[in-house]
């Protein structure tokens, strides 16, 4: 190669070797090489490849790895290929300096914009022997944002030669051992499956990991103990736990440093150091294994900006907005030295259904690490994010049936108001004694939502508002107290009614201490007004009733106080604490707002199934004996409609649209602004107008030099229709062509026909340009609209009043209902599968292929829709009689494939028990067996009982199910029922697969 091309090629690698200095490598020719002791890259040109460029890492004075770098347009793959050829070369040309005297196993191949690795002792010994656990083809390679620091690959080979025979960590996630009993504290088996589910993933070698764990069940105590043994076994260089608010940060911190690891006298933060990344200056030390911190912080970590101190109003916001400081644009992530993709080995991602994995993908992918989702509500896009991996999955339902969380039950408020709205008056007439007839205008006020400045207005004109714009718009002072007074006046009657003796009618137990109670309020000002009417209602002082929001000045404190004082009885929020906050002692959660996403509700309704010791909660609620179950107090209907799945902030195909003051200062800053940009200014002051007041309308056009808004936003929409554009553009093309004659020799003028097309849309800016000269030129307008767009009133309804109420609970038989009526306009809706089922009974085709098409018909059933399990409907079947049987819960197969027997109309239409169905055919069995002149002693006739038994408890059987079902081990298993057939006219093994078929499924 000439050194012309060779300096050539060089600037065309600058990004490469900017990438490598930037990680901390000396980049050098091979004659500098030995100038210096320190880590160092040796550039050379690849000795076959023109336009490649090798870099050869040397780490301790040893050749450890390689960099294949090519041209911009080069795939990566290719080049790792190249580096991966070039391994085995390179460690016979350089066998005094390599490493281990083996082919080097640190691979990169880049183009200077993506790097791909590859680590070949993955799949290796340390001394090059193939891994007889390692994956068919040998190590998988990965992205990564840049390649590893040279400290990094130092302990990568520090503990290669600790465990020559897993000198990788991915080599050692394959070798975890399988006992991880904490004896101070007993896994849950949800928990177990979950260590064991995510530990399968990671010998896979999986990147992405989602767990689901119903609230409650210990999702950060099963991480916890996860990352001991990650640290502990596999050799985890970091673990980082992230969470989206501080004080969710500050429970995760606790959690870690309460944990007490097996067989050890230090707790788990002296053996691995923790650390919480809480204060705007606390850095990372090396010695930190374990880190704690909000996403938000890590991205100030990664781009240097200064995060604000917990606790202050800054920080409320910047963390309770999702996004922090990002505005509408996904964040940007560059190489961070103080931050460097390697720092972790592993990223825990805490409620991973929100924004983490949307807006703030960018920061978690600039991490070469395994990410493991924690969640209660997963939607779509968490399982997209984590590649449809869910390796363990545990539902509240089953939570329920462990004793992991407790039940719930509904009790429904429903008023006047709540349902059809009301009508604010303009006149409200009154009857003197004498008889005559008195109209008074009707003075309202309108509060301030931010200030709680109060305005008097007088109504010009009946005000009808409907039910979603309660506490939208207009908020009812009656309807507020309606609700509350009712919930007061049930609370000991209804809601938590005393224990009666059923033979004598005696009460005891009862209660006259009110539950520690959660109130979700719609906003802020709707939330004041709660705490205001249940102080009156129950006639109490201020910490009776508290509002805990993220506007509190100490959130934290306030949460604790509510946790542990009894005095507080009612908390009232809006959203400080839907999720990650635990609170025991809950009983009660009143909804006065409504939810319409469905993993929002199932976050809302966890606050309440949290289970407490009987003790523990008397510390709080004196009069309560223990907590079996929470209530849900419905005042808007939320437990009624159906909900729907949440969308991501962010997508990849889609980005936020502009607000109205963006696009307001573009104008004023001259900004061109796009059609689509137009459109949506367009859009956004149709509903400016549709929502202000007369007063404000006439400020804003008297502004507008005499025009109208309404004028306004037509030329918008006339500036952006496409039709109009296209006649623009048309009409230029025409006159372009009209003057322009015929081009010689049938070719086009090159230069005419830019200039036609640069004439056109020419001509559609001008468009856009008249369209928003107004916005443009006055600023006073901008103004205008911008205050109007700012108007923070709501409007208090204090004359209509609320009644009709309607309280009831919701009771078993109701939710039963609903319950199967829904199932039944599922199955009808998927008729065609339904029909292949009924066919695989009418077979009797195999229990697995049975419960593979029942699994998949369950799968269609996913949130945000009901999501029916086997459990769930049984128990809807018995409260409605339709099964009968007394057993409500704890159903398997069998009872699922009764009821699904049941409804495909297999049984003559009407239920049969799956024994019943297994005692008919085992009875038809023996006689086409006597019709055959076969015959049993009394011994086999047991023996055959007991099959029998086994099928309709577990819907198959088994040579091995003879050894686990209780009452056939105790007379001697699969072992004896050989012993007692042999000899006869089938082996028992052809025998026990004849009962499975002609009994089973």
């Amino acid at each position: 190669m000439s050194a012309s091309g060779a300096q050539a090629n060089e600037g065309r690698n600058g990004k490469a070797e900017q990438a490598l200095r930037e990680a901390g490598w000396r980049v050098c020719a091979p004659h500098e090489r030995d100038l210096k002791p320190d880590a160092t890259a040796v550039r050379t040109p690849h000795p076959e490849l023109d336009g490649l460029f090798l870099y050869m890492l040397h780490v301790d004075r040893d050749l450890s790895g390689v960099v294949v770098a090519g041209s911009e347009t080069t795939d990566p793959h290719e080049l790792l290929a190249e580096a991966d050829r070039l391994a085995v070369h390179l460690s016979v040309q350089h066998q005094r300096r390599i490493w281990q005297e083996r082919p080097l196993p640190f691979r990169y191949g880049t183009n200077g914009h993506v790097w791909r690795f590859l680590n070949a002792l993955d799949a290796e010994h340390l001394d090059g022997a193939p891994a007889a656990d390692a994956h068919q083809g040998g190590a998988r390679s990965r992205y990564v944002f840049a390649p590893a620091r040279p400290t990094t690959v130092a302990r990568w080979k520090r503990q290669a030669v600790q465990h020559p025979e897993a000198p990788s960590l991915r080599a050692r996630l394959r070798r975890l051992p399988g006992v991880h009993l904490d004896p101070q504290r007993q896994l849950y088996d949800a928990q177990r499956r979950a260590i064991e589910g995510l530990e399968g993933s990671l010998a896979a070698d999986r990147q992405r990991a989602l767990i689901q764990m119903a609230t409650g069940a210990g999702k950060t105590y099963t991480v916890v103990q996860a990352s001991h043994r990650l640290l502990q076994n596999a050799g985890a260089h970091r673990v980082l736990f992230l969470v989206d608010r501080f004080n969710l940060g500050d429970q995760a911190y606790q959690e870690y440093r309460d944990f007490q690891p097996t067989n050890s006298k230090k707790p788990l933060h002296e053996e691995f150091p923790l650390k919480h990344l809480s204060g705007a200056r606390s850095g990372l030390a090396d010695s930190d294994k374990i880190v704690i911190t909000t996403i938000q912080r890590l991205w100030c970590m990664l781009t240097g900006r200064t995060p604000p101190e917990p606790g202050s109003e800054e920080a409320r916001n910047f963390e309770g907005s999702g996004k922090a400081g990002l505005g509408k644009a996904l964040p940007v992530v560059r190489y961070s030295p103080i931050l460097p993709p390697d720092s972790f080995d592993f990223i825990v991602i805490d409620e991973c259904h929100r924004s983490i994995y949307g807006a703030w993908r960018p920061v978690l992918e600039y991490f070469d690490a395994h990410i493991i989702g924690l969640t209660a509500t997963p939607i779509g896009p968490t399982f997209a994010f984590f590649e449809n991996n869910l390796v363990s999955q545990y539902t509240y339902e089953e939570a329920v049936a462990d004793e992991v969380n407790v039940d719930y039950d509904v009790y429904r408020i429903s008023t006047r108001i709540t349902r059809d709205g009301s009508k604010i008056p303009a006149v409200t007439e009154t009857q003197a004694p004498d008889g005559t007839v008195e109209q008074i205008n009707t003075v309202v006020a309108q509060v301030d939502r931010v200030t709680r400045e109060k305005h008097w207005h007088q109504q010009e004109e009946d005000d009808e508002y409907t039910a979603p714009e309660l506490n939208a718009r207009v908020e009812s002072t009656s309807q507020i107290r309606t609700v509350v007074e009712t919930f007061r006046n049930r609370l000991f009657t209804e809601i938590f009614p005393a224990d009666a003796d059923p033979d004598t009618g005696e009460i005891f137990q009862p209660r006259s201490i009110v539950p520690k109670t959660l109130i979700f309020a719609a906003t802020n000002r709707h939330a004041d007004a709660i705490v205001a009417e249940v102080r009156r209602a129950w006639n109490a002082g201020d910490r009776f009733c508290l509002k805990i929001n993220s506007e509190t000045t100490n959130p934290a404190k306030a949460i604790k106080d509510f946790r542990n004082e009894p005095e507080i009885r009612i908390a009232v929020t809006v959203d400080m604490i839907a999720t990650g906050t635990d609170i025991p002692a809950l009983e009660c959660l009143v909804f006065m707002r409504d939810v319409r996403t469905w993993s929002y509700f199932e976050q809302m309704k966890g606050r309440g199934a949290r289970i407490i010791k009987p003790e523990d909660l008397r510390r709080v609620t004196e009069d309560a004996v223990c907590k079996d179950r929470f209530v849900i107090v419905d005042a808007v209907g939320v437990t009624e409609h159906p909900m729907i799945d949440a969308r991501p902030l962010v997508q990849d195909n889609l980005r936020d649209l502009p607000s109205l003051k963006e696009l307001l200062r573009a104008c004023a800053e001259g900004v061109s602004l796009s059609v689509a940009q137009v459109s949506t200014l367009a859009g956004r002051l149709s509903r400016l107008g549709q929502r202000i007041d007369e007063q404000q309308l006439a400020l804003i056009e008297g502004r507008t030099g005499g025009r109208k808004l309404t004028e306004l936003v037509t030329d918008l929409v006339h500036a952006t229709d496409p039709d109009r554009l296209a006649k623009v553009r048309g009409r230029v093309s025409e006159e372009a062509e009209g003057g322009a004659g015929e081009p010689v020799d049938g070719a086009a003028s090159a230069p005419d026909q830019a200039d036609s097309v640069a004439t056109g849309e020419a001509d559609v800016d001008v468009v856009l340009v008249q369209a928003l000269r107004p916005f443009v030129e006055r600023e006073a307008l901008r103004e205008a609209l911008l205050d109007a767009a700012r108007s923070r009133l709501i409007k208090i309804d204090h004359l209509s009043q609320d009644g009709g109420v309607i309280a009831e609970g919701v009771t078993d038989v109701m939710r039963a209902e609903r319950t199967v009526k829904d199932w039944r306009r599922f199955m009808a809706d998927r008729q065609d599968k339904f029909a292949a089922l009924s066919i695989a009974f009418e077979k009797r085709c195999s229990l697995r292929e049975v419960q593979a098409q029942i699994d998949e018909l369950l799968g269609l059933v996913s949130a945000p829709q009901q999501r029916w399990t086997g459990q769930q409907l049984w128990k809807a079947y018995v409260d409605l009689g339709i099964a009968r049987t007394k057993r409500r819960r704890n159903a398997g197969l069998p009872e699922l494939i009764s009821v699904l027997r049941c409804e495909l109309k297999l049984d003559g239409g009407e239920f049969r028990p799956y024994r019943d169905t297994v005692g008919l055919r085992f009875r038809e069995w023996l006689a086409r067996q006597e019709t055959a002149g076969v015959t049993f002693t009394e011994e086999q006739r047991r023996w055959l009982k007991h099959v029998a038994n086994v099928v309709a408890t577990s819907a198959a059987v088994s040579v091995d199910a003879l050894d686990q079902h209780a009452v056939c081990r105790a007379e001697g298993g699969w072992s004896r029922f050989r012993t007692v057939f042999a000899g006869g006219t089938r082996n028992p093994g052809e025998l026990i697969d004849e009962l499975d078929r002609e009994l089973g499924a």
